[in-house]
């Protein structure tokens, strides 16, 4: 072949392949599905979540999507803090646990009711959660230690 040969079907192919590439971008893209998670009912979706104890819905389910997100942000769903297991964080992370700790009684805005912390609670993250949870409702919450 020759080389204006090769030339031609080199620049057919790729004005081919660029009408291609246009034809692609500019078709009408069908909208994906749903997730169906998102078209559970509320309850069942707040159901699903308290299963989860609070390490895990702030550092993974509320980044599922909007519709977690802002179920996780309700202040009912922090009626009972459950961060106890996580002995395997505490010894490099008992600070990060703390502050996850009151972030998620901060969430609870004074309607926390039970909490359940492991061997990163001290003296300053109870005294904490006590003014905290007096200041919002007057009440007290249940703590349950191990350590």
């Amino acid at each position: 072949m020759g080389k204006n040969l090769k030339k031609k079907l080199k620049l057919k192919r790729l004005k081919n392949k660029k009408k291609r590439a246009k034809a692609a971008s500019s078709a009408p893209r069908q909208p994906s599905p749903p997730s169906p998670w998102l078209e559970l009912p509320r309850d069942v979706t707040v159901d699903i979540l308290h299963r989860l104890g609070a390490h895990d819905i702030l550092e993974s389910a509320q980044k599922v999507c909007t519709t977690w997100r802002n179920v996780c942000k309700d202040p009912s769903m922090w009626r009972v803090i459950d961060m106890k297991n996580l002995g395997e964080y505490h010894d490099f992370m008992s600070e990060y646990l703390d502050t996850m700790c009151r972030h998620a009684v901060d969430r609870s805005e004074g309607q926390l009711t039970d909490i359940y912390i492991d061997y990163f609670a001290t003296d300053e993250l109870l005294q904490y959660i006590s003014e905290r949870e007096k200041v919002k409702s007057g009440s007290k919450a249940f703590y349950q230690m191990n350590s």
